[in-house]
């Protein structure tokens, strides 16, 4: 009997033994799992990690897009300059003499607040549209001497004519007084501006100031031609 006991509490020692076994088994097998899950997560934020680094390449090529604008803006402020030539249209010509038809005609009888008088010159465009920029050259015949017309301080500016259309300038001069001699003018000699060809016209105005009433520096000159 005794040894039976002695069995029966061997076996049940062997059998607790193998459950503890087992149940320690069971405890590793858990805990390499979980660990092995938990490993693994920052293996994820790695990922992660990796693809915000890809955001931020994507961020950069957004960028170097952007930087090109200025560029582009910088391109499309020069068009005015290479408009015309990738237009292939030409530029307007320069006026030509043969192509003006001149006429003159006496200015308002009041003097003005200098006590000038004037003359205008008007010159017609029969040809095809042309620009005319500055003064034009005239010249007084006064008997036997001829004088060129000082430019005025007007600052001068592009003129351009389509076919029909007028541009003018007007001279300005120093009457003589009543009873005092004075220079008479007979003839003026126009000359367009940038042109070398002239055209002779009548004076139409009265005679200039002379002698002490002719003293000052705007007792004669001209201004630049305008549009009419």
């Amino acid at each position: 009997m005794r040894v039976q006991r002695a069995l029966a509490a061997s076996a049940v020692v062997v059998v607790a033994g193998l459950a503890l076994t087992a149940c320690q088994d069971d405890v590793t097998v858990s805990a390499s799992t979980g660990g092995g899950q938990t490993a693994s997560a920052p293996s994820t934020a790695k990922t992660s990690g990796g693809t915000g680094a890809s955001s931020g390449t994507t961020g950069s090529s957004t960028g170097g897009t952007g930087a090109k604008t200025p560029s582009s803006g910088s391109a499309g402020s020069k068009a005015p300059a290479g408009g015309a030539s990738g237009s292939g249209t030409a530029a307007t010509a320069a006026c030509t003499t043969a192509n003006l038809i001149p006429d003159v005609s006496v200015g308002s009888p009041t003097p003005s607040a200098e006590g000038n008088l004037s003359v205008t010159v008007s010159l017609a465009n029969k040809g095809d549209a042309c620009t005319l920029y500055g003064f034009a050259g005239v010249d007084l015949a006064m008997g036997s001497e001829t004088n060129a017309v000082p430019r005025g301080f007007k600052q001068p500016g592009t003129v351009t004519l389509a076919k029909g259309e007028d541009s003018m300038f007007t001279i300005w001069y120093r009457p003589s007084p009543k009873g005092h001699p004075g220079t008479k003018v007979t003839t003026m000699t126009i000359t367009p501006p940038g042109e070398t060809h002239s055209v002779k016209l009548n004076w139409p105005g009265q005679e200039l100031a002379a002698g002490a009433d002719a003293n000052g520096t705007d007792t004669l000159f001209l201004d630049p031609v305008a549009k009419h």
